[in-house]
């Protein structure tokens, strides 16, 4: 009998189906705008603009073909910044993951003054970028709170070495809320008999950790490296409030982007840094998402 009232309804349901598909469509709209304007066409703008020689409003006026990128190449400062880039973005990265992984684990158990901890390790979340730098511009500075403490005079972010650590260290503890909120809960989907039965057979935390925690909460761990690696590649903000346009400051494409674009006015070379760190970008997350099918378990 029910068989027989599905069939009947089954032109129905695919007459109003058909009849709700161009609403569908009219909800889609705004969103299809927006990326067309806002995504779509600066994309394949950019793209376009490094076969020409631009003016200072943006306005493509000489074909040149690939010598855009032939004299960035030919310059040696194209490599310099990718460099730079890729150690920039894998010291975030992991900074980032294995702080955030360790405060996670840390308040997996929630025993009294868990709240207080939570709120006080997501507290990153609440500020912005440009206050923090500021305060590590006053750490960090040749006058600055951490000379005052040790008593050296080191001019800390104008070391070659010693600017990176201290961006990476800023960087990290300023992305880590966001990090350690997701893991957080994909540490509590772990089940409670699980732990018990590993607590009974005299588990290890170390064992605990690798066999049960992390590959339960692997889908989450698989989205805070994604999410890591989008936001040390494209970090700018940092470096541009520590360093301001000083050309000894930390070089990362980002950074290289508006140098040229809005300093210079030299739109076709901005595009072509543009293009290096779309493509950059999107080779290290094809080998993650291919990583994924191999390392990340769906419940």
């Amino acid at each position: 009998m029910k068989k027989k009232e599905q069939t009947q309804l089954e032109p129905v349901l695919a007459k109003k189906r058909k009849k709700d598909q161009p609403l569908g469509y009219v909800f889609l709209l705004p969103v299809m705008l927006s990326l067309a304007v806002f995504t779509f066409y600066p994309f394949f703008r950019s793209i376009y603009l490094t076969f020409f020689m631009a003016d200072r409003l943006g306005n493509a006026k000489k074909f040149v073909g690939f010598d855009n990128y032939i004299r960035l190449w030919q310059n040696g400062e194209i490599m310099e910044t990718i460099g730079d880039t890729v150690v920039y973005a894998s010291l975030i990265c992991v900074g980032t993951f294995c702080l955030a992984l360790l405060l996670a684990y840390l308040c997996v158990d929630p025993v009294k003054g868990s709240r207080g901890y939570q709120t006080m390790f997501s507290l990153p979340l609440a500020l912005a970028t440009a206050p923090i730098a500021a305060v590590g511009a006053y750490i960090f500075g040749y006058h600055g709170m951490l000379n005052g403490l040790l008593g050296t005079q080191i001019n800390w972010l104008g070391h070659d070495v010693f600017k990176i650590i201290c961006v990476v260290i800023l960087v990290c503890w300023c992305n880590c809320g966001t990090s350690f909120i997701y893991l957080l809960v994909g540490f509590r989907n772990v089940p409670d008999d699980l732990i018990e039965s590993a607590n009974l057979d005299g588990a290890s935390a170390w064992t605990k950790f690798f066999k049960i925690y992390l590959p339960i909460a692997s889908p989450q761990v698989f989205y805070v490296v994604f999410l890591n690696i989008l936001t040390a590649f494209k970090s700018f903000t940092m470096i541009k409030v520590l360093f301001g346009t000083d050309e000894n400051g930390l070089r990362v494409l980002s950074g290289t982007i508006y140098q040229k674009a809005i300093l210079e006015l030299r739109f076709e070379t901005a595009c072509v840094y543009s293009l290096i760190l779309c493509v950059l970008i999107f080779l290290v997350t094809r080998v993650q998402f291919i990583l994924e099918k191999k390392v990340v378990h769906y419940q």
